[in-house]
């Protein structure tokens, strides 16, 4: 009896290990410039990218987690790169594509703080991303325009818990970053500070 209560305890502690275990996934993000279909309003090479500052409750690259069904993380979920890199990649893809990207001779210069930036999945995939857009005139250095954009992501899958795709949830967070972003530089108020 005493044997039998040994390799039950022992069977029920390695399951309790195995469902509690949690590897984490390096995932690639993506920004994808506006296609030649879409419509976006170009403009002159004035804008130069300063600080983007990360200040998230999550750690370096951390995005988040897959969780089974009893809600235990069970894939913890980072970025390959630094979120301050990849916001400072997707703002520059995003003004030079709309023509906005100055190299030198800045008139405006544009920061943003990474408030939230996280995806999840339980029963959907969820992204959540919301920065804070600073501008400032480049020769007196005045904070002329400043504005909070959020955007939040959801996508149903087939593959839950244990099967769920890393690699589809990372879409879902590139679509909430590039959403935040595109929307930033297409603002029309903003773009209205630039004449």
């Amino acid at each position: 009896i005493i044997m039998k209560s040994k390799a039950r305890l022992l069977m029920i502690i390695g399951a309790a290990a195995l469902l509690s275990s949690c590897q984490t996934y390096k995932v690639s993000l993506t920004y994808d410039p506006p296609s030649f279909n879409q419509r976006v309003v170009k403009g002159e090479p004035s804008i130069k990218i300063d600080k983007i500052n990360d200040v998230r409750n999550l750690r370096g690259s951390e995005l988040g987690a897959i969780k089974n069904e009893f809600g235990i993380a069970i894939k913890a979920i980072q970025a390959k790169q630094p979120i301050s890199e990849i916001t400072r990649t997707a703002f520059s893809h995003a003004l030079k594509s709309r023509n906005l990207l100055a190299e030198k001779d800045a008139k405006y210069i544009l920061q943003a703080d990474v408030l939230q930036f996280e995806c999840s999945q339980y029963s959907t995939q969820n992204a959540e991303c919301r920065i804070r857009v600073h501008l400032y005139q480049a020769k007196t250095g005045r904070l002329i325009y400043s504005q909070y954009y959020y955007s939040t992501k959801t996508k149903v899958s087939p593959n839950v818990s244990y099967w769920s795709n890393v690699e589809e949830i990372a879409v879902v967070a590139s679509e909430a970053l590039q959403d935040v972003v595109d929307r930033a530089v297409d603002d029309q108020k903003l773009r209205r500070m630039l004449r």
